[in-house]
C-alpha cells in the first residue's frame, strides 16, 4: 500500500483544478496496444499487452478514465495471464493547443494474476497503483490517438513494479462549444430634460432727450457761384472777315459770361485762314477776322484792355487741307479766356462751318 497512499495527496491537490474550464470537454473510448516489462527474474520479462479505455474530460485540465490492460507474466515456475483494472485521474496542467492534450495519470485499481498456464497455483487479486505520462492528439472531429507510458505498482507480500508502454486510437464525442456570452441588457435610457431658464426681464430705460441747443444764426459767407465760360471758335466765309449772325450771338454769350467773372482775366482772340491764296493776303485776312470779333466783345461791354487780338494766317491749321471742307474748318477765329480763378470752368463752343 505504500505507492497508492503516496498518490492520494496528489489526487487531493489536483482537485482544486476542477473549477478550471478554458477548453471544451469530450468523451472517448479507445483501444490500445503495447508491451509490458515485468522486471521478473525470468529473462523473458517483456510481453505484448492490449487494453481499452473509457473516459471523459471534465474540463480542459482534468479528466477521468476507466481502463483495463491484459498481458502475460512469466514466473520461474511458469506463466499466467495478468489483468489490470484501473480508475484514473488525468491532469493537464498546461495551456496547450486544443488539438494536443498532454496529461499526467494518477490511478488506483486492482491486478488479477490468473492460475499459471502450466504448473500449480490459483488466481490472486492485488491492489495496485498507477502513475503515467501521455498525450492525446485529436484527429478530425471524432477521432484521436494516444501515446502513454505507465508504471504500475502491485501490492502483495513482496511489492512488484511493472512498466507499460501503450499506443491507442479511439473515438470521441460530445464536444462542447463555448457557451454564448450572457446577454446583459443595456441600461435604460433616462431622458433628462433641462429647461432653459427664462430670459431676464427686459428693462426699458426711458430717457428724456436734452433740449436742443440754441441755434445761433450765422450768415454763410458769400461764395461766388461758379462761372462757366465758353471759348468760342467762329468760322468765316472764304476771303471774308464778316461774322455770321450765329457767330455774333456766340461772341455776345462769351461777353455775358465774362461780365459775371469777378476775377482778373485776359481774352486772346486769334484769327486763322486756309491755305488758299497768297501769304500776305491770308495774314491780313486773319488779323481782320480777329479784329472783327474783338470789336463785338468791346461793344458787348468787355474792356478793350482785357482783349488781345492777333492774326496767325495758316501757321496753325486744325486739319490738313485735302478738300474744300478742310479749308472751311481752318477759316476760323478762336476766343481763348485765361484766368487764375478756381471758381471758373471753361468749356469749348464752336459755331457751324461756313461753306
Amino acid at each position: 500500500m505504500r505507492f497508492p497512499l503516496a498518490c492520494l495527496p496528489l489526487v487531493l491537490v489536483s482537485g482544486s483544478l476542477l473549477a478550471a474550464d478554458d477548453r471544451s470537454d469530450f468523451h472517448w473510448i479507445q483501444v490500445q496496444g503495447g508491451i509490458t516489462d515485468h522486471r521478473t527474474k525470468n529473462p523473458d520479462h517483456q510481453q505484448p499487452a492490449i487494453g481499452f479505455g473509457v473516459g471523459t474530460w471534465v474540463n480542459g485540465h482534468l479528466g477521468l478514465e476507466g481502463s483495463g490492460v491484459l498481458t502475460h507474466v512469466n514466473y520461474g515456475h511458469g506463466s499466467a495471464k495478468e489483468a489490470h483494472a484501473t480508475a484514473s485521474l488525468l491532469i493537464n496542467p498546461f495551456r496547450t493547443p486544443a488539438a494536443l492534450r498532454p496529461f499526467l495519470r494518477l490511478g488506483l485499481g486492482s491486478t488479477t494474476i490468473g492460475a499459471p498456464i502450466s504448473g500449480t497455483g490459483s488466481a490472486t487479486t492485488r491492489l495496485s497503483g498507477v502513475v503515467g505520462l501521455g498525450v492525446q492528439a485529436l484527429l478530425g472531429d471524432q477521432m484521436f490517438c494516444s501515446l502513454e507510458g505507465r508504471l504500475v505498482q502491485i501490492e502483495s507480500q513482496v511489492s512488484r513494479k511493472e512498466g507499460q508502454a501503450l499506443a491507442g486510437i479511439g473515438v470521441r464525442w460530445g464536444n462542447r462549444k463555448p457557451a454564448p456570452a450572457a446577454y446583459i441588457p443595456a441600461p435604460p435610457v433616462v431622458e433628462v430634460r433641462v429647461e432653459a431658464p427664462p430670459p431676464p426681464p427686459q428693462v426699458i430705460v426711458v430717457t428724456t432727450p436734452p433740449p436742443p441747443p440754441e441755434v445761433v444764426y450765422v450768415p454763410a459767407p458769400v461764395v461766388p457761384r461758379k462761372i462757366i465760360l465758353e471759348e468760342a471758335t467762329l468760322h468765316f466765309a472764304n476771303g471774308r472777315a464778316i461774322l455770321s449772325p450765329e457767330g455774333r450771338a456766340a461772341v455776345n454769350a462769351v461777353a455775358a459770361e465774362l461780365k459775371e467773372l469777378k476775377a482778373p482775366f485776359q481774352v486772346v482772340v486769334s484769327g486763322h485762314t486756309s491755305k488758299v491764296g497768297r501769304a500776305a493776303f491770308n495774314l491780313q485776312l486773319s488779323k481782320d477776322r480777329a479784329a472783327a470779333v474783338a470789336k463785338v466783345l468791346v461793344e458787348a461791354g468787355i474792356p478793350a484792355a482785357d482783349i488781345q487780338s492777333e492774326g496767325l494766317s495758316f501757321s496753325q491749321p486744325r486739319v490738313q487741307e485735302r478738300t474744300k471742307a478742310d479749308q472751311a474748318i481752318n477759316r476760323r477765329v478762336e476766343i481763348d479766356i485765361k484766368t487764375r480763378s478756381e471758381n471758373v470752368e471753361i468749356r469749348a463752343k464752336e459755331t457751324t462751318v461756313v461753306e
